[in-house]
């Protein structure tokens, strides 16, 4: 781990965009549903609405699940979306890559999370299960904090770091409202993804956040 930090901070050149999700739809969704999952063993958060966010903005921003390749001169686009989960454990940091997550509902990823949760706290995974992945997620929410700026975890090219939702007064048609914002940063590879590809891909990623309900009818 200590060897691809150092080659990712001396190799790619990073940029961080930060922005506000507004969740406050999305937690009141969460909080009417999270008895029906508990009923099951398992725990909703919001890691499941932000995943597939994550994996459909994926399929529509080929550049953002992309790898540079650069002692070949290639760009590879992958043609699927596996999202890498950043876990703390006793034993450090660990990121199971979860497959195929734009193909998933989201009861099928709030399962699979209980599963890789319960493999890390087991330690029952195995190095195929922490590789593959397209895109990482860091979630510094479920700790506490707000910004940071993640680094990317190479080769792939972006990353992004969630924080923790706080009440925040927004002005809406010229009024004050109290939401809930969810904060992100979004560190990416400015060798392949430029500023505009990036904020787009973000826009499309709090778009979902904003409304759910596009998410869980998604295909």
């Amino acid at each position: 781990i200590a060897e691809q930090m150092h080659k990712s901070w001396t190799s790619v050149p990073r940029v961080t965009n930060f922005d506000d999700a507004d969740v406050t739809e999305l937690e009141r969704i969460r909080l009417s549903s999270k008895d029906d999952y508990a009923e099951k063993g398992i725990k909703l958060t919001s890691l499941p609405f932000l995943i597939k966010a994550v994996a459909m903005s994926l399929r529509a921003h080929p550049a953002v699940n992309a790898t540079v390749d650069m002692a070949n001169d290639q760009i590879v686009y992958k043609e699927y979306v596996n999202v890498g989960i950043a876990v703390d454990t006793e034993r450090g940091l660990v990121v199971p890559s979860l497959r195929s997550a734009d193909e998933m509902s989201i009861p099928d990823i709030a399962r699979a999370l209980a599963q890789l949760a319960e493999n890390v706290r087991t330690n029952n995974f195995t190095l195929g299960d922490l590789q593959g992945s397209t895109f990482t997620i860091s979630n510094l929410g479920a700790i506490g904090g707000t910004y940071s700026t993640p680094i990317i975890n190479i080769p792939e090219v972006a990353i992004l770091l969630v924080g923790r939702a706080r009440k925040m007064p927004i002005v809406l048609d010229d009024k004050i409202e109290i939401r809930l914002m969810m904060p992100l940063s979004l560190s990416y590879d400015h060798r392949l993804v430029d500023g505009a590809t990036a904020a787009r891909f973000l826009n499309d990623v709090m778009g979902f956040l904003k409304a759910p309900s596009r998410l869980l009818l998604a295909p």
